[in-house]
């Protein structure tokens, strides 16, 4: 998702500290008060009686809510199901993550259409590409640096074997370069230069290569060009450990072979009888032609592996991002299927699901479930007054207020139709949701919707409450049918005013 920064906003820093202060000194405040109810009782008909979970979940519902800023009445609180909230997204913000999902598809679509030739992508693509491949570097072809350097100093042999007089020190420059780049392997990837471990890599092939040459001039006399035949092995590990980096591979063989070509034109030849003279006049161009076809195979080889490779990369690429862009349908849709497209909160069709759902679970374990059925008051007489985009205003703030109270795992505010809603509350029992519908009930008032055709002059709600323990001969359809009769009990009193069963 896109970052947007409080510059980017044109906001103060400053400004939203302090908010972000008082908000929280608000709600520390009303939790405050909370606790302070914890231990305060009432004597109601000559009994003592202590705050219930319930009326602790209201209140802090009721502070919590009240501390949080609301845009014209277009407050945060939303519930999708048991224990998710809806996000709150905007259809423009849907809108930018497709739009920028598809935007990558696109490039990279165009990319695979017109091949890459010079191996390289565009911008910050390439960038990744490589830090990809170091990783698989890291993971892949670090044994094969291993094994390469324990050939290489396999050779120990031939340093005593050709070396004469020279051996010892041959032997320690292979030694101690053999245990330098051991070295360099262990900390390189621990480092910050783990990020240039292929040419950190490629120069150590070279440097390896490099003493091969220096080697061959320790040699004495004619034994020094059997040591030759030493820089064939460095090629071949080039065109391995190489193969993903294809202008790599192709600088570290090209600067070795000039490097060889250098030494026999500069070093002087030791002397030699005529006929082995002949053979070595021929066997040096043969070998250099030799080591040019070579490096000519190992370019196309290491061309068409690190293409390949590419092309991999952008392909898998590819996947991930429709994946990304099937999920976020998936998401987007799963989100209009369940949710009330005008409040936020969740349809009738969700409301059936989890009242199903919640109607099993609670027969298993034997545990009360409650349902509040609430309807707006004298709302066609709201329409009629203050036209349609009004009343769906008011339906969206009576929403988003009641759902604010949904805030156990599991509770649920629905749209059931027009203006009734439903809320329903597992493990919940009579008392309990009828106290919750009653403080929803005074929450509405305190919105101070103005509503001038209603005889309290602001928008009211009335509800109606049913709790029962679901058994095998009964359904959730009866406990709607108990909650819908008490609502219209509740609209016979006079509106405005909460019936329980």
């Amino acid at each position: 998702m896109r970052r947007i920064t409080v510059f980017q906003l044109g906001i103060d820093c400053r400004v939203i500290s302090q908010m972000a202060n008082a908000y929280q000194r608000r709600i520390s405040d009303g939790l405050a008060d909370i606790f302070k109810n914890l231990h305060r009782t009432s004597h109601e008909h000559g009994r003592v009686r202590i705050l219930s979970k319930m009326e602790i979940a209201c209140l802090m519902s009721q502070k919590i809510t009240s501390a949080l800023p609301c845009s014209g009445g277009f407050c945060q609180h939303q519930q999708a199901g048991v224990g998710e909230p809806v996000p709150n997204i905007s259809s423009q913000q849907d809108s930018d993550t497709l739009k920028r999902v598809e935007e990558q598809i696109n490039i990279l679509s165009g990319i695979l259409e017109q091949g890459r030739h010079h191996l390289r992508f565009p911008g910050r693509l390439e960038q990744r590409y490589l830090e990809f491949r170091n990783q698989r570097f890291l993971e892949i072809d670090q044994k094969i640096i291993i094994a390469g350097l324990l050939f290489y100093l396999g050779f120990t042999w031939s340093d005593f074997y050709l070396g004469g007089d020279n051996a010892g020190l041959i032997f320690a420059c292979r030694l101690l370069i053999t245990i330098s780049m051991f070295a360099l392997l262990w900390w390189i990837p621990r480092s910050r230069f783990a990020t240039h471990m292929m040419t950190i890599a490629a120069s150590g092939i070279f440097i390896a290569g490099l003493s091969v040459i220096f080697f061959i001039q320790l040699i004495p006399d004619a034994l020094k060009y059997a040591y030759h035949l030493g820089l064939i092995p460095i090629q071949v590990f080039t065109l391995v450990a190489l193969r993903l980096s294809y202008r790599s591979m192709l600088i570290v063989s090209v600067s070795l072979l000039s490097c060889y070509v250098m030494m026999l034109l500069i070093s002087d030849a030791p002397e030699l009888s005529a006929e082995l003279g002949a053979i070595v006049d021929i066997f040096m161009p043969l070998f250099v032609l030799f080591w040019l076809l070579l490096i000519g195979m190992g370019a196309y080889l290491a061309y068409a592996i690190e293409s390949s490779a590419r092309s991999d990369y952008m392909k898998n690429r590819l996947l991930a991002l429709e994946a990304e862009r099937l999920q976020y349908l998936t998401r987007r849709l799963h989100l209009l299927s369940t949710t009330d497209s005008l409040t936020g909160i969740a349809n009738r069709r969700y409301l059936e699901e989890c009242l199903a759902s919640e109607w099993r679970r609670c027969l298993r374990a034997q545990r009360p479930l409650a349902l509040i059925m609430i309807d707006i008051d004298n709302f066609k007489d709201y329409n009629d007054r203050y036209g349609h985009q009004q009343g769906d205003r008011c339906l969206y703030d009576i929403a988003r207020n009641m759902a604010s109270f949904c805030q156990r795992p599991g509770d649920l505010c629905a749209r059931y139709g027009g203006e009734e809603f439903i809320i329903i509350l597992p493990d919940t029992a009579l008392g309990e949701a009828a106290y919750m519908a009653e403080k929803i009930r005074e929450s509405i008032v305190a919105l101070g919707i103005r509503h001038e055709a209603s005889e309290f002059s602001v928008a009211t709600i009335s509800a109606g409450v049913a709790s029962m323990i679901p058994t095998a001969e009964n359904s959730s359809d009866d406990l709607l049918r108990i909650a819908d009769r008490m609502l219209y009990q509740a609209k016979d009193q006079g509106r405005n005013s909460v019936v329980a069963a």
